[in-house]
């Protein structure tokens, strides 16, 4: 019934007046259960797609040795030694959905590489750090396993986990991405200063600031992550960074947090791809079916983007 306040919020006369207000669920948790009921459907017709494609399911460790983190892994009959590793968006709260799983499932179709889906720890009951070790664990199990180049990327808070996956193993001292794929990325915590997110996120339909805040809050609430490299990659050494493909939408709030950071990354001599969805909404690659052209267009960069070095 606490869903997670501790003892000492709920203790003397506020706890009688914190259990009159809200008797049941509190209402934290009856959002968080709402996004997911909304953004983590298994089903998805895109599963049906591509039936040559092998799906298995396995479990790789956390780096912190507390979790077997589960993942699904997409192998195409013509799969080489290359591998996508592909962690999917959804705030950080939201688990991986059917639309996540088909959109894997249709790049390693056409890439020919294997994809492997991250099914990571979800904030908040599992805060930061906890996905990132749970990505960065999965990830150097699977650079032992593959020969050839890897790709680490996502989408949303996926593209957050995946750049912040660099800062983290490079200053750990740990095998590393040869490339990163950041579509419509979470990419700075200090949401408000964008001018997209000024122009458009205040009652957003979709992907306003005022949801992205509440995610921000359950998955990285202290303040200070805000500017730490490993929950805001924006903050790192953006000089450090490998191959790296930028996806945004024209009409994203996010739109400026991605450009931003890619251009920076390129006056600083890094190899960066910038693709901006002229009109389109945040996560506008994976909607073949409501915008075929757009999406079509950013899945040729994203093609051409894994086949390449």
């Amino acid at each position: 019934m606490t869903d997670g306040l501790t003892e000492a919020m709920l203790s003397g006369p506020a706890a009688a007046l914190y259990l009159a207000l809200v008797p049941g669920v509190p209402m934290r948790g009856r959002w968080v259960a709402e996004i997911r009921e909304l953004w983590g459907k298994k089903d998805h017709p895109s599963l049906d797609d591509f039936p040559k494609v092998e799906r298995t399911e396995r479990t790789f460790p956390s780096l912190d040795g507390k979790f077997d983190v589960p993942v699904t892994i997409f192998t195409p009959s013509d799969a080489g030694s290359a591998a996508f590793v592909y962690l999917h968006g959804g705030g950080w709260i939201a688990p991986t959905s059917g639309k996540h799983l088909g959109w894997a499932k249709r790049i390693a179709a056409l890439s020919g590489q294997t994809v492997i889906a991250v099914h990571y720890r979800l904030a908040p009951e599992q805060r930061y750090p906890c996905a990132l070790h749970d990505c960065v664990g999965v990830f150097q199990a699977i650079k032992d396993i593959f020969s050839g180049q890897i790709t680490v990327g996502g989408d949303s808070a996926g593209a957050n986990l995946a750049a912040a996956l660099w800062f983290f193993c490079r200053d750990k001292g740990c095998l590393l991405p040869n490339k990163l794929m950041l579509n419509c990325g979470v990419l700075d915590l200090q949401l408000e200063k964008f001018l997209s997110m000024q122009a458009s996120g205040k009652d957003h339909p979709y992907n306003g600031l005022e949801l992205l805040a509440f995610q921000r809050a359950l998955y990285a609430p202290s303040h200070e992550l805000w500017t730490d490299p490993y929950a805001s990659p924006a903050h790192g050494d953006l000089s450090s960074l490998p191959s790296t493909l930028v996806i945004v939408g024209g009409e994203d709030t996010l739109r400026d947090d991605g450009v931003q950071f890619a251009e920076r990354a390129k006056m600083l001599g890094v190899a960066v791809q910038l693709h901006i969805g002229e009109k389109m909404p945040h996560g506008f690659h994976m909607q073949h079916a409501l915008v075929p052209a757009a999406a079509e267009a950013a899945e040729k960069v994203i093609l051409e983007f894994l086949a390449a070095g």
